[in-house]
C-alpha cells in the first residue's frame, strides 16, 4: 500500500501530538526532522528513518558515556576547610 505525503504528514502530526500529550515529545534534532521530511515526501522508507534515528541515539549514548567517564576521572575536590 502506497501512502501519499499528505497521509504521512497526518501520521507524523498525530504521533507527535500523542507523544506530547504523554510528556514524551518527539526529538527536535534538525537532522532527524530533515529525515522526517524526507519520509513524508516519500524519499525515505520508515525503515530508513528508524535506522538513521538509531544512529543518532547511539552517538548520543556514546557521548554521554564518554562525558560520564571523563567526570569520573577528574580529581576529587578536597574540603578547603580541612586544613
Amino acid at each position: 500500500m502506497v501512502i501519499d505525503s499528505d497521509r504521512r504528514r497526518m501520521i507524523f502530526d498525530q504521533v507527535r501530538a500523542k507523544a506530547m500529550s504523554r510528556g514524551m515529545p518527539i526529538d527536535n534534532d534538525p537532522k532527524f526532522l530533515t529525515w522526517v521530511e524526507l519520509w513524508i515526501s516519500g524519499e525515505y522508507e520508515m525503515s530508513d528513518l528508524r535506522s538513521r534515528y538509531n544512529e543518532i541515539a547511539t552517538r548520543r549514548t556514546r557521548r554521554s558515556k564518554s562525558a560520564a567517564k571523563a567526570d569520573d576521572e577528574l580529581p576529587q575536590d578536597t574540603d578547603p576547610d580541612a586544613d
